[in-house]
């Protein structure tokens, strides 16, 4: 009967957990469809392609993909919410930057080698540390037929994360690889500031341009 007991208590805490993983996905797939949809990318089972890599945050997109050996595409999207005075959403602004296709190729390559298409969800990571507020990346990954979206919070504090960590040294590798091609807070920051007068908001961030 114990042992009985026992089976059951680990089948439900088993369960349960990957509830609240599969729980987790909806909800960033969710979350980047509507993005997605506001501007204007396609979705991967319109494309025919060999891979496809989408890094996201509430403010950002890098796409990469690659459709054969010798065909690749590549974008930076800068995207913000225009509001009202009460902070509401009325559309997306957004502006699309095509990525020169060497450098495409060479950091498909280059995230590659970081485990980019098998790296495991946060939630399944011993040690790391998950939060509500803050930076969180989503990765869009497809490849060899099969489309993943997982995410990492705050992978690059020092505060927070253990440096020590097999896949926070993969996650920030990822990052540091994509800005060394091209700084991606200061092209924000570029699309931000050249913005008209208005109410705008990013992640948790309210702004005001008069």
């Amino acid at each position: 009967m114990k042992k009985k007991l026992y089976i059951l208590v680990i089948t439900i805490f088993i369960s349960s957990l990957s509830f609240g993983e599969m729980e987790k996905v909806s909800f960033w797939n969710s979350h980047i469809e509507t993005d997605r949809i506001e501007i204007e990318l396609p979705k991967y089972d319109s494309l025919n392609f060999e891979k496809a890599y989408r890094i996201w945050t509430d403010y950002q997109v890098v796409e990469l993909i690659k459709f054969n050996d010798t065909t690749y595409s590549g974008l930076l999207v800068n995207f913000i919410s225009k509001t009202n005075r009460k902070g509401i959403h009325k559309k997306t602004i957004f502006q699309k930057i095509t990525i020169p296709i060497k450098t495409v190729k060479k950091l498909i390559t280059e995230l590659n080698s970081e485990n980019i298409e098998i790296l495991p969800d946060s939630d399944e990571v011993d040690g790391y540390v998950n939060g509500l507020d803050g930076k969180t990346y989503i990765f869009e990954i497809s490849a060899n037929k099969e489309r993943r979206v997982y995410s990492y919070w705050e992978p690059e504090s020092e505060q927070y994360q253990d440096p020590l960590i097999k896949e926070v040294i993969n996650v920030r590798n990822i990052l540091n690889k994509i800005n060394s091609e091209f700084k991606l807070w200061e092209y924000f920051v570029k699309f931000r500031d050249r913005l008209p007068s208005g109410h705008y908001s990013y992640g948790m961030i309210l702004l005001t341009k008069n």
